[in-house]
């Protein structure tokens, strides 16, 4: 009988494709199916991700191993970030080269998204029309891509606090103006949090998600996709146009337990 092939429970970043195999997609981790490596396109097929799950399940692991990823792969002159980082477990990650701007609660975060949409409106051309750059090597807006890092979205929306909102305009557009957003919360209070005003026009342009441990009474995350009890690093990877797959993000021993 053949053997049965299982996820593991923990997964070393280099056992993952590296520069040379995947010079622009960012591996996270494998697939339960093949144990293939699942592939973040972030300036291509993918656009966005959205990161659902409850403390202790890899959330902040999972953006720091993305932005070193991208870090890898791209130079400052192609790549730029803004981070909102409200409990600081992103501090310290990027080099200034790459930091566009750091923001550590939700003042602060709304004055950054502010500076930020006024840089993304000054690629939109006077006549409204966008399109022409079809793929990360050809590009009509000048300067470099714009990642949007955030996490623990949740801490930065209470009391009906929206600092993001300044991109809401923008997402339509994000691909034929080089901005893409990595954003986590907390799987609990998702199920109404979703349709905020910049996570709902997020959703609604096609994001990628990634949705970790929760409790299923949040109902459908995702068409068809509901959270539920995971151990660290496990998640739904939830694609438009396939179907969602069971999968097990690299974490790095290096930075001991995971980080939320």
């Amino acid at each position: 009988m053949p053997r049965v092939r299982v996820l593991p429970t923990r997964l070393a970043p280099a056992s993952l494709p590296g520069r040379a195999e995947e010079p622009h997609r960012v591996p996270l981790g494998v697939e339960e199916t093949t144990l293939g490596p699942v592939l973040l396109d972030l300036f291509d097929l993918d656009q966005h991700l959205l990161i659902l799950g409850d403390g202790g399940c890899g959330k902040t692991s999972l953006l720091r191993l993305i932005a070193r990823g991208l870090v890898e792969r791209y130079s400052s002159d192609e790549l730029v970030f803004g981070v909102m980082d409200p409990r600081r477990g992103l501090r310290g990650l990027l080099s200034d080269d790459y930091l566009g701007g750091y923001a550590s609660n939700a003042k602060v975060c709304a004055t950054l998204s502010d500076g930020i949409a006024k840089e993304l409106a000054k690629r939109i051309p006077e006549d409204g029309v966008l399109g022409g750059g079809t793929s990360v090597d050809e590009s009509w807006f000048d300067g470099p891509r714009i990642v949007i890092l955030v996490d623990d979205y949740d801490m930065l929306t209470v009391a009906g606090q929206q600092p993001l909102d300044p991109f809401v305009p923008y997402l339509p557009s994000a691909r034929d103006i080089g901005l893409h957003v990595v954003v986590a919360r907390r799987a609990a209070g998702a199920s109404h949090a979703l349709y905020d005003p910049f996570l709902q026009t997020l959703r609604e342009t096609g994001t990628t998600g990634l949705v970790m441990a929760g409790d299923r009474g949040e109902g459908q995350l995702f068409p068809g996709v509901f959270a539920s009890p995971q151990p660290p690093g496990r998640g739904l990877w939830v694609r438009r146009g396939e179907r969602a797959k069971l999968v097990q993000i690299a974490h790095d021993e290096d930075e001991g337990r995971w980080r939320r």
